[in-house]
């Protein structure tokens, strides 16, 4: 399991630099995704940030960009691993499918409760693997973009809104937004890890 713990604007086991947080008074208690990851609490305090962390994604990615499609190909070695493609894809699902509507419902509702959605079977359903990679980071770099802006349409009370998670629980958006954030590091450090080591499967 990997533990993010609290301290200001210091990196955490992110070797990427990709998530810079600060002490937060808002959430009080440590929180448990379903990517073994704890976060630390968060609060409005730490908005500006997360905002930037979020759009930060294609940035840190471009700068592997250039091992990317080697990496791609010796990942497919075993079943169970994702490849570039897919972990990529991944990252699309997960804006698109996964928490961007919910947070739309949670702007529109009052505390809506979230479906179950199955990660892996999106990304089989979507087939990934079957596109050109540069296609997919393309469309990732659209989509982040998108959604990044309309992280700035969001009034700063309405971040404190919230769902309910079929097992994460209730969630707020700025919640959501960190989860976010900490989701895009750890699959920055799988890729990481791919283009360091391309003969070696990097599990889901």
């Amino acid at each position: 399991m990997h533990k993010v713990m609290n301290s200001r604007r210091t990196l955490r086991n992110d070797p990427l630099g990709a998530w810079p947080m600060a002490v937060g008074t808002m959430d009080t208690s440590e929180f448990q995704t379903d990517f073994d990851e704890v976060l630390a609490p968060v609060s409005l305090d730490e908005l500006e940030e997360l905002k930037r962390g979020y759009a930060s994604l294609i940035i840190q990615l471009d700068r592997l960009r250039p091992k990317l499609a080697a990496a791609n190909t010796h990942a497919l070695v075993s079943e169970g691993a994702w490849s570039v493609n897919e972990t990529l894809g991944h990252l699309i699902d997960t804006d698109q499918e996964i928490w961007w509507p919910r947070i739309t419902a949670i702007l529109g509702q009052d505390r809506p409760r979230f479906s179950y959605i199955d990660q892996k079977k999106l990304v089989r359903e979507k087939n990934w693997q079957s596109f050109p990679l540069e296609d997919i980071f393309a469309q990732l770099a659209r989509t982040r973009w998108d959604f990044a802006m309309k992280l700035n349409e969001i009034p700063e009370p309405d971040f404190e809104k919230t769902g309910t998670h079929p097992t994460l629980g209730e969630l707020s958006i700025l919640r959501i937004l960190q989860l976010l954030v900490a989701h895009d590091a750890h699959y920055l450090r799988k890729i990481h890890a791919m283009t360091e080591h391309p003969p070696d499967v990097v599990p889901v």
